[in-house]
């Protein structure tokens, strides 16, 4: 028999969401059954198996034996290894961000951004410091170069994984610049592993080796999402390092072996629209079975030399399908940031009855919700709704994340509102809309390419 002693052992539990996470397979579990949120609630609270039993008999006033069996069941259906479950019961990773209703008072997840360096030049990188659209590829080099600081101080990193473990934050994602060029990213990964945080890694590859991935396997980093995006030589042109593509795909391998989930993540631009497809057929044959496409978020600075409307999604989502379809069985393709679920430049709101909805949605997440369940942390500790975004809203050197996170998701709910244009669409609540980028981002050039102008709902520290 299942005890409540091997479910709170094993699940972490927000009772303000009545939401179960297990940090070793990623699934977690709605509580959206009164009942079983009131025994889930009880065990939480340190109750006894009897006690429960009782409680929730006398409430509701039902057969205790019904209500012990009910109990069980529910206990064991929840500590169930992930293979032998029945049924929809834990939900996907990629859906803890989705569907609250009420504003948190903690975000989920949270990705933090531990250094300003990388060892590639990506012309189309989204770091906020590189892009000014008035300083030449060198001159943004040699910016960074000259960052006062150029990694979050450890101290810092690890008092924030602190205060996620203790409020109920699930989900830890650590981006750069290159993530691992931090000097002490291993042992940040290895504290958030002691507070059974469930850890992601977003890396070029460069820097995994096969004693590097068994690291981070023992760290508790579930996932690491490494970037491609072409073959070797457009990968390695794209990137400015002649061994990009190799080093990648070797990571790709030893995370594999490791037994990490690997997420193959392209940043679709103009170069590689056309061969995105050879992109996932290679991931494929490497073993990879998840691939993100993420589609060029405009900056202002180099929108016209790799920007893609919003366009040009559908049809690519329509040739994925059919790759999957005949020769990457088992592959999951998603799209990140938010994509317009209408696919269009132009809002063009979807009916409820339109033939393509289930298309899109096998691959479209909806709004991602920055914000209103996760936020970022700049490398140099400041606190903001997005990684895209250069609007701030503290510091957290000075302030806990508790205390920064209510005015941000304050923000970002006033501004996340459906647009006109969008009145009437079917999948409006799930979309919203798209990207909310523009009302936390500024520019120094006025950007389009899909990404709808709204007005920044407020003062706040802005800054690159």
């Amino acid at each position: 028999m299942t005890t409540s002693t091997d479910i709170t052992g094993r699940l972490r539990y927000r009772r303000d969401l009545g939401l179960l996470f297990d940090p070793t397979s990623g699934s977690f579990y709605r509580l959206r059954n009164a009942v079983a949120r009131l025994m889930i609630d009880q065990i939480y609270a340190g109750t006894d198996r009897q006690a429960v039993v009782a409680t929730v008999a006398d409430r509701y006033h039902a057969d205790p034996i019904r209500v012990a069996t009910d109990l069980d069941g529910l206990l064991a259906t929840m500590t169930a290894p992930p293979a032998q479950r029945p049924g929809p019961h834990g939900e996907a990773l990629l859906e803890i961000d989705k569907r609250f209703d009420a504003r948190l008072d903690f975000p989920l997840r949270l990705e933090i951004e531990l250094t300003a360096v990388c060892n590639w030049n990506c012309g189309f990188c989204y770091n906020v410091w590189k892009i000014d659209p008035t300083l030449s590829d060198r001159e943004i080099r040699r910016a960074v170069r000259e960052l006062p600081e150029k990694h979050i101080p450890t101290d810092l990193a690890m008092s924030i994984l602190d205060e996620c473990a203790d409020r109920g934050c699930f989900v830890l994602r650590y981006s750069g610049g290159e993530t691992l060029l931090h000097p002490d990213a291993m042992e940040i990964f290895e504290h958030g592993g002691r507070l059974g945080l469930y850890q992601v890694v977003f890396t070029n590859g460069h820097f995994i080796t096969a004693d590097r991935a068994a690291r981070l396997a023992a760290a508790n980093v579930r996932c690491v999402l490494v970037s491609i995006h072409g073959d070797r030589d457009q990968h390695n042109s794209l990137t400015g390092h002649l061994r990009a593509y190799d080093k990648a795909v070797t990571a790709m391998r030893l995370l594999l072996d490791a037994g990490i989930t690997v997420v193959a993540e392209l940043t679709l631009v103009q170069q590689n629209t056309l061969s995105a497809l050879d992109v996932i057929r290679d991931a494929y044959r490497i073993g990879v079975r998840e691939f993100g496409v993420m589609r060029y978020v405009p900056t202002g600075r180099n929108d016209d030399r790799y920007g893609v409307p919003a366009s040009v999604t559908l049809p690519l989502i329509e040739e994925i399908d059919r790759l999957i379809a005949t020769e990457c069985p088992g592959m999951t393709v998603a799209w990140p940031c938010a994509q317009k679920v209408c696919t269009s430049d132009l809002d063009t709101p979807l009916r409820s009855d339109d033939p393509t909805l289930a298309l899109r949605f096998s691959q479209l997440a909806g709004h991602c919700e920055s914000g209103m369940v996760w936020a970022s942390v700049s490398y140099d500790g400041r606190l903001r709704n997005c990684p895209h975004s250069n609007v701030y809203f503290g510091q957290l050197a000075d302030h806990r994340l508790a205390e920064l996170w209510p005015p941000l998701t304050e923000r970002v709910h006033t501004a996340v509102a459906t647009r006109d244009t969008c009145a009437g669409c079917a999948v409006a609540d799930t979309c919203r809309g798209g990207c909310h980028l523009s009302s936390f981002f500024t520019p120094k050039t006025t950007t389009g390419l899909g990404i709808p102008t709204m007005p920044v709902a407020g003062p706040a520290e802005i800054g690159g």
